[in-house]
């Protein structure tokens, strides 16, 4: 049982003046990635914009503001509102001037500073500061890679590991910082096998006679994926399933091989998927997933063609992959009714579904969301080969869906007729 004593208000004081306003910042932050953004622009906030107004470190800034906070509220807010009017002025410039601020990333640079305020005590009227934030409608139209841009990115990657990054990015739709904290642990081949077999045998399959199941059939054969699971931001709160196909599942399986012959063992459930080049199994950071994607972009001549200014592009360079596969998805059939298979693709986008609630009231097995996924392969698939395959198979599928259903009216009909004869049979014995 948790106890605070009387001696302990009485000699350590508050909890806040034992502890830095970046401490108490910090601590308010739970994802790891989230905690380098913010620290990286209230950083540049600090010893940036108000560096002729606060003096000395990055820490002694943050304890200086804070503390300007609560003395001198409104010289404060007559702070925050000047960056805010500057960051207007800015918003304002054209595109392509090298002083142009994106207006739709204003939030996200007074995120921080909000943190630091809201976690130290400092009371702010944050209503009347985001009514100064310029519009959004003066942010250019961006657009999501195409299948044949990606198929430029494949053949100018350098190794294994962009292929597998381009492939899963593609695939799974996944944020960028989702690749940061990917384990082997969470890479969960799908198999499709008869009914029965495959151990735990989750999941609904097409028909009566198959399911999905995480563990192939026990007769010995090496059956391949229909598709794999990734569990996203795994070990947090914001975990979701996603998957990718059995092309990038094949690409990721190529550059395990490099990743063992890099280190020297194989990888252990606990090793990040994606580490950085050499002989540990250090992960690799987003920033560094971002670079590698825009160096391969760079020599197709995707990013020269897209450019709109200085650090703008049509497509942004890993959520124009996340693009691609909501088009895909949402484009794709489906054999549920409209309206859950629209919640169910938002959920393998990591969203709570079409509405809030959706969480909450529209429970989905994995294994159902699997087979909600398997519909989009074709669509996700980037080999024109591999996807030719799979359109083949997909017809196969249904022609023999059709011969099996025309042999059940067949037997149906031979039933009845049997019946019938039966039934004149037994009448005419009876002279009826």
């Amino acid at each position: 049982m948790i106890k605070i004593t009387r001696e302990e208000l009485r000699d350590g004081g508050s909890a806040a003046s034992r502890t830095g306003p970046l401490d108490l910042f910090w601590q308010g932050i739970r994802a790891e990635e989230t905690r380098k953004t913010y620290t990286r622009t209230l950083r540049r906030l600090l010893c940036g914009a108000l560096e002729e107004v606060l003096e000395g470190t990055f820490e002694e800034r943050a304890a200086q503001l804070v503390r300007l906070g609560k003395d001198d509220p409104d010289r404060t807010l007559d702070l925050v509102l000047r960056i805010s009017g500057k960051i207007r002025a800015r918003s304002s410039l054209p595109h392509d001037h090298p002083d142009y601020f994106n207006p739709s990333g204003v939030p996200n640079y007074f995120k921080p500073l909000k943190k630091l305020f809201d976690m130290n005590g400092v009371t702010m009227p944050w209503k009347r500061i985001y009514s100064t934030f310029p519009e959004s409608d003066n942010v250019t139209e961006s657009r999501g890679w195409t299948r044949g841009e990606i198929q430029s990115m494949l053949r100018f990657a350098k190794g294994s590991a962009d292929r597998a990054v381009i492939l899963v990015a593609a695939s799974s739709g996944i944020r960028a910082g989702g690749f940061e904290l990917l384990r082997w642990s969470d890479l969960r081949p799908i198999y499709r096998v008869a009914a029965g077999e495959g151990g735990s045998g989750e999941g609904d399959g097409s028909s009566s006679s198959d399911v999905l199941s995480f563990e192939h059939g026990g007769d010995g054969t090496t059956a391949e994926p229909v598709c794999a699971m990734l569990t996203v931001y795994a070990r947090t709160n914001a975990s979701y399933p996603a998957f990718v196909t059995p092309e990038a599942y094949a690409a990721v399986m190529d550059y395990r091989n490099v990743w063992a012959a890099e280190v020297g063992r194989s990888p252990e459930p606990g090793d990040p998927i994606f580490k950085r080049v050499g002989s540990l199994p250090a992960k690799a950071t987003t920033p560094l997933i971002k670079r590698r994607i825009e160096k391969v972009a760079d020599a197709a001549g995707l990013r020269a063609s897209g450019r709109k200014s200085r650090n703008l592009f049509d497509v942004p360079i890993m959520n124009g992959f996340r693009r691609f596969w909501n088009k895909a998805c949402k484009e794709s059939s489906s054999r549920e009714s409209p309206l859950s298979s629209l919640i169910r693709k938002e959920y393998m986008m990591g969203h709570v579904g079409l509405v809030s609630l959706d969480r909450n009231y529209f429970k989905t097995h994995v294994m159902e969301l699997a087979e909600e996924y398997l519909q989009s392969v074709p669509h996700l698939t980037i080999d024109d080969a591999a996807r030719l395959r799979l359109a083949n198979a997909r017809q196969s599928e249904r022609i023999g869906l059709l011969e099996d259903e025309k042999d059940r009216e067949i037997a149906k009909l031979r039933l009845m007729v049997e019946q019938l004869a039966g039934r004149i049979e037994s009448y005419s014995s009876r002279g009826i």
